[in-house]
Parts: structure tokens; sequence; C-alpha cells
């Protein structure tokens, strides 16, 4: 499964604060990576757990202050 998220991360230094709670979300079933060169702050998960859902991503990384919304 794939997600598309617009993020507000705009640094290499915002991705590394978001970076342990991603991993602990996502990782060993999946990986994830942003693209800080889109204008929508691109950040893209690949994920084989089915108990993590979109809405739970969005739900953290709100909860750490940043902006995420899910793209269609």
């Amino acid at each position: 499964m794939i997600w598309v998220f617009k993020t507000t991360i705009k640094t290499k230094i915002q991705v590394r604060r978001v970076a342990p709670l991603l991993n602990e979300l996502i990782l060993p079933h999946g990986k994830w990576n942003f693209d800080l060169e889109d204008c929508d702050k691109i950040l893209r998960i690949e994920n084989q757990q089915v108990e993590i859902c979109e809405s739970h991503v969005v739900e953290q990384l709100s909860a750490s202050g940043y902006g995420i919304e899910v793209l269609e």
C-alpha cells in the first residue's frame, strides 16, 4: 500500500526530527521518504502493515506540530 501526503515539513532538520516517529510507525514493514523539492513537500510511505492507517500517520505528525494531509 502506498500513501502520499502533503506536509509543512520544509527542511532536512525537520525530517530528522520526525524520523524516529516515522520509523516507529512504519519500520520494519515499510519505508518512507520526503520530496522536499516538491511544492507540496511530499511524504511518501510504502506500508505492508494493515494495522497502521493513513489517519494514524496524520494524527501523529499533527501532534508533533506539523501540517499534513492525504493527497488523493
